[in-house]
Parts: structure tokens; C-alpha cells; sequence
């Protein structure tokens, strides 16, 4: 079973991979759909991995969850869902990650 955490942090790391990916497929690279999807599912487990064994980052995720950082920290945590969404959005759209 998934917790918060991991679920945000497998999401932004897949948004990141994908824009990776779509980035370098733009500009020429990665031309055939093997390089693609290797390039993007290495990129997703390696900055997963790094985030996931990151305490400062797992750590400061899970007390806004808990509500130990205040209201500040709910804040963070909609902000955060806030830039998932526009990123989504911006992926579906463009075909893209805007920047």
C-alpha cells in the first residue's frame, strides 16, 4: 500500500520524466519509441529512488500531511497538488512541459 508521500512523489517524478522525455523528442533526440521509453522509465526510477531515499524531502512531506509545520504546511501541500494539476494539464494540451 501506496502512502501519500510516495504516491506525490511518483507522480512529480513521472511528470519530470515525461517532460524529459517529450523535451528531447522535440528537439531531435530519441527518435525511435525504445530509446523513449527507456530514457523515460530510467529517468522516473532514478529520481524516484534519489526522492524517496531523500529524508529532508520524505520527511518534510509527511509532517504537512500531519499537520505538524500548521497551516503553512497544508498550504505547501496545495500548492504542490496545484502545480501537479497545471503540470497535467500543460502535458495534455501542449504535448509539452511548459517552462
Amino acid at each position: 500500500m501506496f502512502a501519500p508521500v510516495e504516491v506525490i512523489i511518483y507522480l512529480v517524478t513521472l511528470l519530470g520524466s515525461l517532460s524529459i522525455v517529450s523535451s528531447a523528442g522535440a528537439a531531435g533526440y530519441l527518435n525511435s519509441t525504445f530509446q523513449r521509453g527507456f530514457a523515460g522509465v530510467s529517468t522516473q526510477i532514478v529520481s524516484s529512488n534519489f526522492l524517496l531515499n531523500y529524508t529532508n524531502a520524505e520527511s518534510f512531506i509527511r509532517a504537512c500531511l500531519g499537520g505538524e509545520v500548521g497551516f503553512t504546511g497544508y498550504l505547501f501541500i496545495f500548492s504542490m497538488a496545484a502545480l501537479i494539476i497545471t503540470w497535467v494539464s500543460n502535458l495534455i494540451d501542449y504535448k509539452q512541459a511548459i517552462m
